[in-house]
């Protein structure tokens, strides 16, 4: 798949992937609109969706059939020219981190560690996580807000100082997490 992107010169953000030893689905968010007949090439089966995305299945490449042998969950991954890909993976710890890197080395494929971050869980509750993320998604905690939190608030179906309320008690479980 990277191989068929980088030949077109076509960037995307591989949002979505369903991985397994012998094919992949991938759906990606294309950095431009592509034309139909620039996928003639494409191996395998695909639909151009609206708003540049484009889900395809093919042949898993090397990377692929790498995770699908290990306990490794595919968070995001980037196709950038010209670095190539940049994956965020989750992995159960560093013995399983040592194998990956090993077997996708063995795999003949250039491997380069950007960061690595045990995993956190915050203990957040699914009210809470639905609000982190609305806030996120809306602009509320963007610098220049435009989002008000009784907009939040309207968008969750609950009342402003509840959203309020949440929001603290989120942030505070994060930061005693982080800090303590």
């Amino acid at each position: 798949m990277v191989g068929l992107l980088c030949s077109k010169k076509i960037e995307a953000e591989f949002k979505k992937i369903r991985i397994s030893e012998s094919q992949s689905t991938h759906l990606l968010k294309l950095s431009r609109p592509i034309r139909k007949d620039e996928l003639s090439s494409f191996p395998g089966s695909y639909m151009l969706l609206p708003n540049n995305y484009l889900w395809i299945t093919t042949a898993s490449c090397s990377a692929c059939r790498v995770y699908s042998q290990l306990p490794v969950i595919v968070d995001s991954v980037f196709y950038v020219e010209p670095l190539g890909i940049i994956s965020k993976i989750v992995i159960p710890g560093r013995l399983f981190q040592k194998k990956l890197i090993e077997n996708l080395k063995n795999a003949g494929l250039d491997v380069e560690v950007l960061s690595v971050r045990d995993f956190e869980d915050y203990e957040l509750t699914q009210k809470q996580k639905e609000l982190l993320t609305t806030l996120l998604k809306s602009g509320y905690l963007d610098s220049k807000r435009e989002t008000k939190m009784k907009d939040i608030a309207f968008l969750l179906g609950l009342n402003p100082s509840t959203v309020s309320r949440m929001y603290r008690s989120a942030v505070k479980r994060i930061l005693i997490r982080t800090f303590d």
